[in-house]
């Protein structure tokens, strides 16, 4: 039990994740279509994705200003059936993030690192990612 004002690190992947449900659900086009958005890759075939398109939401680093601002870097992957249409999916998701207004606990992204294409070396499909750097509220409780 935490103290009422005490303040809570907000699970910022958590929240990247929910907004780009959403976002992407308003968005139309072949690359986006069926796209499934989670923190992890599942429990396809040699660890993969269980299906395409794929979009895996991680924290590679996590920064916390006490006590109001979180930063992350969220690297978005998108697993598809070509390596185009995964870098399309993974720009569609950047821009939607660093275009976004501040809502909530969402402040802003900013681009990291530009969308990259290849070919997973597990499964052998094709894959693009790219970095944001997340700002968020914390929350108290």
């Amino acid at each position: 039990m935490t103290a009422s004002g005490v303040p809570v690190p907000v699970d910022v992947a958590e929240l990247v994740v929910r907004l780009l449900r959403r976002l992407l659900a308003e968005q139309a086009g072949e690359h986006v279509r069926g796209a499934q958005v989670a923190t992890e890759t599942g429990r396809g075939k040699d660890g993969g994705p269980p299906s395409l398109p794929w979009l895996l939401v991680a924290v590679d680093d996590h920064e916390w200003q006490w006590p109001a601002l979180q930063i992350a870097s969220i690297r978005l992957t998108c697993w598809h059936r070509t390596e185009h249409t995964a870098k399309a999916l993974v720009a569609l998701a950047m821009g939607l993030l660093c275009a976004r207004r501040a809502t909530g606990a969402f402040i802003a992204a900013e681009p990291d690192t530009a969308p990259l294409s290849g070919l997973d070396p597990h499964t052998s499909a094709p894959l693009a990612f790219a970095v944001v750097t997340v700002t968020a509220r914390t929350s108290t409780r």
